[in-house]
């Protein structure tokens, strides 16, 4: 019997040595071909076959999560540090003196798997990295419980290594939205582009109709943009509901005395598709932002409806890029004024009207070049910082 317990241990250990030495196989190439792929940041398709190799692996072991551990030190807990160790254990991990100094020896190593059972979900979200130039490119898998197994039913890898095609990310989230036993949920993962310095870099925005395997996810929404990842300590969160998503992050001001803002994109899912909803501002000036800066046909739609053709054609003319004087209260008691233009004259000013409903419900009610009579109460706390996810917790 000694001898039987001591034949499995050691057929179990090598079968977990033996993917990890296939692993460490490709990560050498990986590191000895990174100087060939600089504009990749030392990505090549051979991470591809790393990625798959590691999610594999850790595939193998999902047995150990039952079907309901949330109990706390779960299984779910316990063989995330165990698969960890054994990656530790086998030098897959970057040496801690790696990322001193010269970032590209930190290539060809892995980062640490994450695995999260969704509290009330019978979802299980695994998260594995590997180390690039200045960062680590993550990718993410959604398991359901089916037939007593774990069973992967969507996944989000970046496996395109060109200049143009590879986008590097740091997955920061995967929501997964209730009913908790919905059939097909939406999946939203949020993410920023790793990067050796500066506090702007992308963020990513992606939101997935998800099935009953891989094969059937479908993507509804890929968003990027240019954002400020120094204003938050997440510096882009979101939560999704039964059929909508709610996103905000922090992007750069059209004033450059303001140096930022918050941007606020909700969505709701359709049928054929997902659409913008309200709310898509948190102030007035950063609506007038807003306003101007998404096409007409997305504008039209927070606008006065007795003034669209005017609204059009201030819409598609050049505007300024500094707020000249302090947002103003004005009568009646639910609309402010924005003034936009040019410290230095090149611009002529234009006052923005703004109609404000609680909690965020803007609308553009009509812009002029003079200031408005009704509108003399300077209002500083307008447009006071504020942000919708304090409130928001309830939702994950």
């Amino acid at each position: 019997m000694v001898l039987a317990l001591a034949s499995g241990a050691a057929a179990a250990a090598e079968a977990t040595e033996a993917p990890l030495a296939a692993i460490r196989a490709e990560l050498e190439l990986v590191r000895a071909e990174a100087s060939q792929h600089t504009e990749t940041r030392g990505a090549s398709q051979r991470l591809t076959s790393v990625k798959h190799r590691l999610r594999e692996w850790v595939e193998s072991q999902l047995v150990e999560v039952p079907s309901d551990p949330n109990e706390p030190g779960g299984s779910d807990v316990a063989l995330t540090r165990r698969l960890n160790a054994e990656l530790s254990g086998e030098h897959l991990f970057a040496p801690r003196d790696a990322s001193a100094g010269d970032e590209w020896t930190a290539i060809g190593f892995l980062g640490e798997v994450r695995l999260a059972y969704r509290l009330r979900q019978s979802f299980l979200v695994l998260t594995t990295a590997t180390v690039v130039n200045c960062g680590s490119d993550e990718s993410a898998y959604l398991y359901r419980r089916q037939g007593g197994e774990w069973k992967r039913i969507w996944e989000t890898e970046q496996n395109t290594y060109t200049k143009a095609g590879y986008g590097v990310q740091q997955i920061l989230a995967v929501l997964v939205s209730p009913p908790f036993d919905l059939a097909s949920p939406l999946v939203l993962t949020l993410g920023t582009q790793p990067w050796c310095a500066s506090n702007w870099h992308n963020v990513y925005v992606r939101l997935w109709r998800a099935g009953s395997s891989t094969q059937d996810a479908r993507l509804l929404l890929d968003r990027s943009e240019f954002a400020y990842l120094g204003a938050h300590d997440e510096p882009v969160q979101g939560s999704v509901g039964r059929s909508d998503a709610l996103i905000e992050y922090t992007v750069a001001s059209i004033d450059s005395e303001v140096h930022s803002r918050e941007r606020v994109i909700h969505y709701e899912v359709m049928p054929e598709g997902v659409e913008r909803v309200g709310p898509i501002a948190l102030s007035p000036r950063d609506f007038v932002e807003e306003w101007l800066g998404e096409p007409w046909r997305e504008s039209r739609r927070w606008s006065e409806p007795s003034a669209l053709a005017a609204l059009e054609r201030v819409h598609a003319q050049p505007r300024g890029n500094e707020f000249i004087c302090p947002t103003r209260h004005c009568r009646p008691p639910d609309v402010w004024q924005v003034g936009l233009g040019s410290a230095d004259g090149s611009r002529p000013p234009t006052y923005y009207l703004v109609r404000w409903r609680p909690p965020y419900d803007f609308s553009m009610l009509r812009a002029s070049t003079r200031q408005a009579p009704e509108c003399t109460e300077e209002d500083p706390q307008a447009d006071a910082g504020r942000t919708l996810f304090p409130v928001q917790e309830w939702r994950e």
